[in-house]
């Protein structure tokens, strides 16, 4: 069955509303839910058409989908969600989590790419054991007694043992002739372990974890100043807001204005990249001319996270990045399948004048759109002029 992708509403109309988002991230959470399957292994793609899915897998996606479960447990518990995230853990712990290399006398526990039984290289790179940690931590939150403070301490010392002095990280680590680093780099996966460190320090506080974090989002900051052009960079200002939001007491020494500045220029990069009155007009709030959704809700992440700490007297950029979220929540809406056996998911990309609609949803297209959703409504909920009826 081909799902085609239409429009909630005219491209003139209002914000999206309470009602409108709640729906979004209930459908999104119940698709991520159901996606879980009774091991714990999420269904990672599927083609809507054919109904096939993927034998791939990705364990760095499979961890986003758990820190994406976690958000929507907060905003509304429920037991099903709290079961899908055990399920998730359980997989992840017994498949991809073993011991790593020893590092300055502490044991280490790294996420390994490939599931035990699978014979192959041994490689554990920074963002699945980043984004690892911060799943088992969500579950952490859901589930205390599923894991233990040592468990997450492991992984924390891995991403301690791929920090350089200067803050900067090692992406990849090889486990062949006694293990070796690869020169290979990630964009995203810096950032990622510093949410990850700066989240192990609110859940075992130690000053280790908080000032490996900010290492990595200074080492950031200061090779990115002055560049006329920096990446879309979603998960250093999600890791940027983590940090932020701690009491002062304890990050008075950080320099916040170099961590502001960077996020700026972040956002300044995303904001004239947004399409705005297409032909077709399918595309507005969009940010990529091929239709993808999942770019859109990546930079949305990115640029609410920044909404959290970008100081009040930031009038008119804080007024463009409403702006572009409004645009953007508008367009992802839009995108979600609304009904029938895939209600809830995202397909990978929207109708183009070049292009029908993508038939597949692969899991984490539907964990950035929830989790862009979910801070939406975090920020409806704050505003208490919000829109309380459905846009026409």
């Amino acid at each position: 069955m081909f799902f085609a992708v239409t429009a909630r509403g005219s491209e003139a109309a209002d914000a999206p509303t309470i009602a409108d988002v709640d729906r979004a991230v209930s459908l999104a959470t119940d698709y991520l839910v159901a996606s879980c399957q009774p091991d714990g292994k999420f269904v990672y793609s599927v083609d809507t058409v054919t109904g096939k899915t993927s034998s791939d897998y990705n364990i760095v996606r499979h961890a986003g989908a758990m820190y994406a479960l976690a958000m929507a447990y907060r905003v509304k518990p429920d037991p099903k969600i709290a079961e899908a995230l055990k399920r998730a853990g359980e997989y992840l712990r017994l498949n991809n989590i073993r011991p790593g290399p020893t590092f300055k006398e502490h044991h280490t526990s790294a996420v390994w790419a490939a599931p035990l039984h699978q014979k192959g290289d041994e490689k554990a790179t920074l963002g699945a054991t980043g984004l690892g940690l911060v799943g088992l931590i969500g579950l952490a939150s859901v589930a205390p007694d599923s894991v233990s403070r040592g468990e997450l301490q492991s992984l924390g010392e891995f991403l301690r043992f791929l920090q350089k002095p200067d803050g900067q990280f090692r992406s990849k680590y090889l486990a062949e002739n006694g293990g070796k680093f690869s020169a290979w780099g990630s964009l995203y996966y810096p950032g990622e372990a510093a949410l990850a460190l700066v989240s192990l320090h609110q859940a075992a506080p130690s000053e280790k974890w908080l000032s490996a974090g900010v290492a990595a989002l200074e080492y950031l900051a200061k090779t990115r100043a002055g560049k006329t052009e920096v990446p879309a960079d979603n998960w250093a200002l999600i890791a940027t807001a983590k940090l932020l939001s701690l009491p002062k007491s304890q990050t008075g020494a950080i320099d916040r204005e170099r961590l502001i500045s960077h996020a700026v220029q972040i956002c300044e990069g995303i904001l004239p990249d947004q399409i705005e009155n297409a032909s077709p007009p399918g595309l507005d709030g969009g940010f990529k001319s091929d239709g993808r959704t999942t770019p859109t809700s990546t930079r949305l992440e990115g640029l609410q996270a920044t909404l959290e700490f970008l100081p009040a007297d930031r009038t008119a950029l804080r007024s463009r990045i409403e702006k572009s979220v409004r645009e953007g929540v508008r367009f992802l809406i839009r995108a979600q399948i609304q009904a029938g056996p895939y209600a809830g998911g995202v397909p990978g990309a929207v109708a183009t004048a070049e292009a029908p609609a993508a038939t597949d949803i692969r899991v984490d297209y539907v964990q950035h759109f929830l989790s862009a959703m979910i801070r939406y409504r975090q920020t409806l909920t704050n505003h208490e002029n919000a829109p309380t009826s459905s846009a026409p």
